[in-house]
């Protein structure tokens, strides 16, 4: 069975400049997510695929290709990038991994590989979450509603027995063939991998990055 592992990088980044080469412990942001991917037991090889030409890494089981054009503009999907790829490279399972979630760990990786691949007959993808019993409302106009809960009937929190999801944007984890059909990353019968309340600070923002910076150097 061959798996790899697709790391995405831009060299430009919208909300903050060169976001994926900001150095935190004196490594660019980019370097967390790859060297948890190299240290998988499951993924047999990771590709960086990017339009940077300042990538050098020796590393005997890390590709850095370049990323199209197409691929890399504003707008433009990361499924895009995985269609690219998935039609030139071949495995059984792709492994995405966003380089903005620095709390990613090469033990859950492997630990969601398995729970894919030991499912595969009731599961055709995975995607990394964290458990939520927040009380949640939404906006409306002008006003805002309780969404997941009845305000009149306030639960208490260790009675809230309603768990949900949230999407902490860490990885994602399909079959090649199921993509190449579906052309999205989730399809079919979608499961998850839980992981620690502090992943779920993926750095979008500049407070994103503030808070992941005191974070990771505790």
């Amino acid at each position: 069975m061959v798996i790899y592992g697709l790391i995405p990088l831009r060299k430009r980044s919208i909300r903050i400049k060169n976001k994926n080469f900001i150095k935190i412990q004196k490594k660019p942001l980019f370097m967390f997510a790859a060297q948890q991917a190299l240290n998988s037991r499951l993924i047999s090889k990771v590709f960086i695929s990017t339009d940077s030409n300042k990538i050098k890494i020796n590393n005997k089981k890390l590709f850095v290709i370049k990323r199209s054009k197409a691929s890399t503009t504003k707008n433009a999907s990361t499924e895009i990038l995985i269609k690219e790829f998935l039609k030139k490279y071949s495995c059984d399972y792709l492994v995405l991994i966003q380089a903005t979630n620095l709390f990613i760990k090469s033990k859950y990786l492997d630990k969601a590989i398995y729970k894919l691949i030991k499912n595969t007959k009731e599961y055709d993808s995975l995607l990394s979450v964290v458990s939520s019993k927040y009380l949640i409302w939404r906006k409306k106009k002008n006003c805002i509603f309780s969404h997941n809960y009845d305000y009149k009937k306030r639960p208490r929190s260790q009675d809230i027995k309603q768990i949900e999801y949230i999407e902490n944007g860490s990885f994602y984890i399909f079959k090649r063939k199921n993509f190449l059909k579906s052309k999205n990353r989730l399809h079919g019968r979608i499961t998850y991998f839980e992981m620690p309340k502090e992943t779920i600070f993926e750095i979008d923002e500049k407070e994103d990055l503030k808070v992941v910076k005191k974070l990771i150097t505790k």
